[in-house]
């Protein structure tokens, strides 16, 4: 759980400092307002206004949130994606995930649902949670040789 701490200086009746603790609650949007009554700029005559914060959200290195759901791409050489491979990365919260590919094909497109390993569903059952969504990207080889072509072709000719 995050907390934002800010402080409000008002110069126009007397200068005054107030400290509010604010709790971002897990799940919280980008552009989720948070408003503090009467908390705001005071003028003569005039009731305080309130204080309203906007939650921003900063990028992850790894992972892209959509909705609920978080989303992690994970490039997968071409011979990997065809013959096995195997990977392995960190949840938000710290746990390792490991994953084998040994008897199946990585193909371009290909996606991956882990239920329940996304973002916090605010409003939702307690514990809810979006999915981990992982979308494989095969790389290809930017150039082939005569040979590699050959034997490619040989390889893969009857492959659908």
């Amino acid at each position: 759980m995050a907390c934002m701490i800010w402080s409000l200086t008002s110069r126009l009746i007397a200068k005054k400092e107030v400290t509010q603790i604010i709790r971002v609650k897990p799940g919280w949007k980008k552009g989720t307002k948070v408003t503090v009554e009467g908390m705001g700029n005071e003028r003569p005559g005039c009731l305080p206004g309130d204080a309203v914060f906007t939650v921003s959200a900063r990028t992850h290195k790894a992972f892209k949130r959509q909705g609920d759901d978080l989303v992690l791409k994970a490039e997968v050489p071409l011979v990997s994606a065809l013959t096995g491979w195997s990977f392995s990365f960190r949840l938000l919260g710290g746990e390792k995930v490991s994953w084998s590919f040994r008897d199946e094909v990585i193909r371009p497109g290909y996606e991956k649902v882990v239920r329940g390993e996304g973002m916090p569903v605010v409003g939702g059952k307690k514990g809810a949670r979006g999915d981990l969504r992982v979308k494989f990207d095969v790389v290809f080889p930017d150039n082939l040789t005569g040979e590699q072509r050959r034997g490619l072709v040989e390889i893969l000719r009857g492959c659908p």
